[in-house]
């Protein structure tokens, strides 16, 4: 409710900045993108875990409900400091991907990167930071660009917490994105399903009209013959029901 000052000269009330976090469509998304990780059969308990991008640490609680070590990062230091408001006792530190190379926070089994990737301008140089801190797997969700071929769009992002800290965004295609964790990892897959969110697409060929397109992926330093993963970029994916 709006104090006197407010009513009297009809200023509006602050806005909380972590409200874009919290919104519906950002809480459907992130149950959709959990529930999809589960089901991928991927061994994620008790590991050390490098989480990117973090915002204010949302995602946090699906690996430390798995028993993982957790470092959580961001590259604001206002969304840092409510990441360890909301998990005390989690090392957190600020890490803007576009200026910093975690090397000396460690080496880590996983690398969880949902929702950076296409905030950044240079998303190679990266994903070969990450790749150089990571003894495992990163697991990786991106808007992407519907295209076919090895291509990489930049965009500009709006100023919001949650958006690029340099102001320019990027759009690589799916096959973009794999081909260079075959080479920064040794292997690349992409999942045979897609989470239950209207961000992604179930059909590549006639992909909806739609501002965003968004996909999953797993770079890995050792093979993964698990029957969700495939190292191919496909047509179709259906979307997993949970």
């Amino acid at each position: 409710m709006p104090n006197f000052f407010q009513r009297l000269f009809g200023a509006k009330p602050v806005e909380d900045p972590f409200s874009v976090f919290l919104a519906p469509n950002a809480h459907a998304i992130n149950t959709a993108r959990q529930s999809h990780l589960a089901s991928l059969g991927l061994d994620l308990k008790g590991k050390t875990v490098l989480e990117v991008g973090a915002g204010i640490g949302l995602h946090t609680p699906f690996f430390l409900d798995r028993g993982c070590s957790v470092t959580v990062t961001d590259g604001r230091p206002e969304n840092v400091a409510e990441i360890a408001r909301r998990h005390p006792g989690v090392k957190t530190a600020i890490v803007d991907l576009e200026q910093d190379r975690p090397i000396e926070l460690g080496r880590f089994d996983v690398i969880y990167c949902y929702g950076l990737l296409y905030h950044l301008s240079n998303p190679q140089r990266a994903l070969a930071r990450l790749a150089d801190v990571c003894d495992g797997q990163l697991l990786l969700e991106t808007a992407v660009s519907p295209g076919t071929h090895d291509e990489l769009l930049l965009v500009r992002d709006p100023d919001a917490f949650n958006q690029a800290i340099s102001g320019i965004g990027c759009r690589p295609t799916r096959l973009w994105i794999l081909n260079r964790l075959k080479s920064l990892f040794g292997y690349g897959y992409i999942p045979r399903t897609q989470p239950d969110h209207v961000d992604f697409p179930a059909d590549w060929v006639h992909t909806p009209i739609q501002t965003m397109h968004r996909s999953i992926f797993v770079g890995s330093r050792t093979p993964l013959a698990l029957p969700t993963l495939t190292d191919q970029v496909t047509n179709e994916q259906p979307i997993f029901k949970d």
